[in-house]
């Protein structure tokens, strides 16, 4: 086993270094401390009731899902031994007693979890009190509140910023460069959404899983506390375990491009229907085409005519991107 890189910590964050000296680097940050002011943590600091009451008072009391784990898998949020299903239940309860349910039992060992509850919908005010310039306006923030839980190696789509509200955090992150040596699961069958390492961060098989070793190499440690963040590019991987009995945070998710382009995970899906099944000769002729026009300078597959001529090869506006979903669902119906 490997000891594992500390992620970088950065104090006294504002918004421009945010923007200009973080997000380009496109790695893994602590901003360390930016919402230790806000009125959710203090709340936090008090006491666990405190905290429940304060979350309590600006409930719309909508129904909500809480997820319910079995006491010996370690608060591991997985699939069940053979794949065909996960280890854990759900169950319904409006906000107000799901909230209740959790906080009362934060001392077992069976994981209770809400996950990811959109707060604009739920808890719009808490915003009010609990909001700065430093977040996006177009950021979704969702609130995560459990018990001690594990939430195995995944990815996400967007750019993300987790902001710890009470108890310690921990996270092992791994870059998008590392997704063949993490085993990742069935992509069609996933215990949250989306596509999940196999492997067990905490007792790992590398008998089963030797090319897990390497991406240890890779891999990164990240710890924070109550009124930290953790900046998490997007297509990071990690791995985010609970470290107290207690356990809420508040996530915000924003895509760092333009809303048009659309999802990279749909043109994957459509790549496994169309091309991942054909003849090895003509997978690498594919290959070529997606280097040429997806990978490669821009500037190689249009620099040889005229600009007024590049269409879809030119600046993706919001038109050409409509074009392109248009030319594709059409395609699809046939």
């Amino acid at each position: 086993m490997h000891a594992l890189s500390q992620t970088a910590e950065w104090h006294n964050v504002d918004i421009k270094t945010f923007k200009n000296d973080i997000t380009p680097l496109h790695r893994p940050a602590i901003l360390k401390g930016i919402l230790k002011n806000w009125p959710l943590v203090k709340q936090a600091n008090k006491s666990p009731q405190a905290l429940c009451q304060y979350l309590q008072k600006f409930s719309l009391n909508n129904p909500v899902t809480i997820v319910h784990g079995k006491p010996d898998n370690n608060g591991r949020l997985f699939y069940n031994e053979t794949l065909t299903g996960v280890n854990f239940t759900t169950y319904q309860k409006n906000l107000i007693d799901g909230l209740e349910d959790v906080f009362k039992q934060i001392n077992r060992s069976d994981p209770l979890y809400i996950n990811s509850l959109p707060v604009a919908v739920n808890l719009p005010r808490l915003l009010e009190e609990n909001h700065d310039a430093f977040f996006d306006k177009s950021a979704l923030p969702a609130l995560w509140v459990g018990n001690k839980t594990i939430v195995p190696t995944h990815f996400d789509l967007p750019d993300n910023i987790a902001c710890c509200v009470s108890g310690k955090k921990r996270f092992t992150l791994f870059p998008p460069e590392q997704i063949s040596n993490l085993y990742v699961g069935p992509i069609d069958q996933t215990p949250a959404g989306q596509p999940t390492s196999l492997v067990d961060v905490n007792k790992p098989d590398l008998v089963n899983f030797p090319k897990y070793n390497e991406a240890l190499k890779n891999a990164q440690i990240a710890e924070i506390e109550p009124g930290d963040a953790l900046y998490i590019p997007s297509l990071w991987w990690h791995n985010v375990e609970s470290l107290d009995n207690l356990n809420v945070l508040l996530t915000y998710s924003h895509s760092a491009s333009p809303q048009h382009f659309g999802s990279g995970f749909d043109c994957l899906l459509h790549g496994l229907m169309s091309i991942r099944n054909l003849p090895t000769a003509k997978k690498q002729a594919w290959k070529a085409f997606f280097e040429h026009y997806l990978f490669s300078d821009q500037t190689q597959s249009n620099q040889h005519f005229p600009t007024e001529r590049h269409g879809v090869l030119g600046q993706q506006t919001a038109e050409i991107s409509h074009a392109l979903k248009s030319a594709v669902t059409n395609s699809l119906r046939q």
